[in-house]
């Protein structure tokens, strides 16, 4: 993530294109006015409609004449981002109209608050939250149907019970009492909503908890697999490696290599209009100076 924030904007302020792969998101706070981008120009104003800009091209953010637009969003990059742009047709139709705007916003509302406390494991929660908002905009085209749409309940209990205690230790029978259904009446309906068995549920979410932690540099192995109740560093290790194919060690390399050092700007949360975190200032990438 290179930068999250609002910012009003009185004047024209273009952009050339960005040197790496990134995507600007945004939606209109108050105000209204154009983005010129693609050869077109498209009118912003606020509500239920977001923006996906690719920022290898040239973008130019024109407020209404003797007015000004004041916009929130979230700047970022990384590998595969390509494949985004190119899937949502971006840079033809960066406009989206979302059945639930208020979702995205909540999604900006955690971004905001990882990147200014940085809890354990904040970089891959981040990547996760940025991949929750390239879904609603999935969906918003129809590409994607929302993954418990059409789940039946005790299933839907179950998935919920996971994501809101993930570090816990579930056992499969556990998860029956949750569902308020027998358990070889949970496991028919996994295996016929389509959603794997209850064990391979319980080790994706687990497998998720493991890769959060080792993108914290400051937790050792060790600690990882003490957090998620392995017996012992050899077990989670393996565990970790069955499952993706890379050791701990390989899989927190690679990770680094992805991560930015960042400098945090002067903000206070929650984020309000004008204020921001600006991650890495970027010399292709001029900007005029954040009002805070």
């Amino acid at each position: 993530m290179y930068s999250i924030g609002s910012r009003r904007i009185e004047q024209p302020d273009h952009h050339e294109p960005y040197e790496k792969p990134g995507a600007h998101l945004f939606w209109v706070q108050s105000g209204a006015g154009w983005v010129e981008y693609a050869g077109r120009r498209w009118e912003v104003r606020r509500g239920s409609k977001v923006w996906l800009l690719d920022m290898s091209r040239p973008r130019t953010y024109v407020p209404q004449e003797g007015g000004h637009l004041t916009i929130s969003g979230v700047r970022f990059g990384g590998p595969g981002l390509e494949f985004w742009h190119e899937m949502l047709e971006s840079s033809g139709q960066p406009e989206f109209e979302l059945e639930d705007p208020h979702r995205v916003r909540a999604v900006y509302q955690n971004l905001w608050r990882l990147a200014r406390r940085r809890p354990v494991g904040w970089e891959w929660q981040i990547h996760v939250w940025i991949n929750e908002l390239m879904g609603q905009l999935l969906m918003s085209r129809g590409l994607l149907v929302s993954p418990q749409s059409e789940l039946p309940a005790p299933v839907a209990r179950v998935l919920n019970a996971l994501a809101a205690n993930p570090f816990k230790d579930w056992k499969a029978r556990e998860l029956a009492a949750v569902a308020r259904v027998s358990y070889s009446g949970l496991r028919a309906l996994f295996r016929k909503s389509g959603q794997g068995t209850i064990h391979h549920n319980i080790q994706r979410v687990r497998l998720d908890q493991a890769r959060l932690l080792l993108a914290d540099p400051r937790m050792s192995i060790k600690d990882v697999a003490t957090q998620l109740n392995f017996s012992s560093e050899f077990y989670f290790s393996h565990f970790f490696r069955r499952h993706t194919g890379l050791t701990p060690s390989e899989f927190r390399k690679r990770l680094l290599l992805h991560v930015r050092p960042v400098a945090f700007a002067a903000a206070s949360p929650p984020p309000a209009e004008g204020a921001s975190l600006d991650f890495s200032p970027a010399p292709a990438e001029k900007e005029r100076p954040t009002r805070a």
